[in-house]
């Protein structure tokens, strides 16, 4: 069994995001402790206050971040991509609980994306609360890959 957390920058509002994610935390627990943790979005009008949203939202990230112990990647279209099995192997070998970061709508700071290694689930730009459920799936999958008697990877 291992630990992850994931940071997320604000909550899942459509319910049907909602339970997907609840399903697939559901499948993870026993094989994973997953513990999710929202920090506030920061509201932005116009181009301008974008920076200064992604700045706020950084700076609260990374208050929760020094607060755990772990290895941290922050999840991002540039990111370095693994396949499946790849992210299978990355999740579930390591020693230490894993923290991965969910920008919100104005994205990540600079200071996270400078401080941190990343992954990336797709070169597309998607919306965090569907970034949440494929991260989750993925990690649900790289388990049962590792368990070998789940017929969910074929």
């Amino acid at each position: 069994m291992f630990n992850l957390t994931i940071i997320a920058v604000g909550g899942i509002r459509n319910s049907y995001f909602k339970e997907a994610v609840n399903e697939y935390l559901k499948r993870i627990k026993p094989f994973a402790k997953v513990e999710i943790i929202e920090v506030a979005a920061t509201p932005f009008k116009s181009d301008g206050e974008i920076t200064r949203a992604k700045e706020k939202e950084g700076d609260l990230i990374i208050s929760v971040i020094e607060k755990k112990q772990g290895d941290v990647f922050i999840l991002d279209e540039l990111g370095k991509e693994l396949n499946s099995e790849e992210f299978s192997n990355f999740i579930t070998t390591r020693n230490k609980q894993i923290i991965f970061v969910i920008g919100g709508t104005a994205g990540l700071s600079d200071k996270l994306k400078k401080g941190y290694k990343s992954i990336s689930l797709s070169r597309l730009t998607m919306p965090h609360e569907l970034v949440r459920v494929l991260l989750l799936e993925q990690v649900y999958r790289s388990v049962t890959m590792q368990q070998k008697r789940n017929k969910y990877n074929y």
